[in-house]
């Protein structure tokens, strides 16, 4: 999932038990800001700061992503005064998600690392079950859903059984 909290608030509701996973593509454009913030836009010194810490993050070591970002907090002089409320900003960010950077693990279990798969078919099922001029029930919504899934898993045998 990306970071907006009513997704990740939705999640703790909806799926408990569930392995939930920041998307890799955000947490990298997160990673970015800060370079961006302490070393200027587009600035090699910006792309070597960065790139350790996205091999961090995808081999295992998010941990040590997370405490090196904090670390930013206790040197303001890194940051011009000016951009230190975004610095903690992005900080806070990973702060928050520090549970939900399990990168190689979700690898190792065969799981992407981004989200796009899951938006895009939400997307696809918005566009054949919400087209113009079709309405549902939710109990007729939820049965229509259920029918996709089968068929988009390959699973539609199941449903004569």
């Amino acid at each position: 999932m990306d970071g907006a909290v009513w997704l990740w608030d939705l999640a703790d509701d909806r799926l408990a038990d569930a392995i939930k996973t920041l998307d890799f593509h955000h947490a990298r454009d997160h990673l970015w800001a800060v370079a961006h913030l302490l070393h200027g836009e587009d600035t090699p010194e910006a792309r070597a700061w960065v790139e350790p810490l996205l091999k961090s993050l995808r081999t295992g070591s998010e941990a040590r992503v997370v405490r090196r970002l904090e670390q930013l907090l206790d040197s303001p002089e890194l940051c011009p005064p000016s951009q230190q409320a975004e610095l903690a900003k992005e900080v806070h960010y990973f702060q928050n998600h520090r549970d939900h950077l399990h990168y190689q693990a979700m690898e190792q279990a065969g799981a992407p690392r981004g989200s796009g798969a899951a938006e895009s078919l939400g997307k696809q099922l918005q566009q054949r079950l919400r087209g113009c001029g079709q309405t549902w029930s939710r109990l007729g919504f939820t049965h229509l859903l259920r029918l996709c899934v089968l068929v988009k898993n390959r699973d539609d045998p199941l449903l004569w059984n």
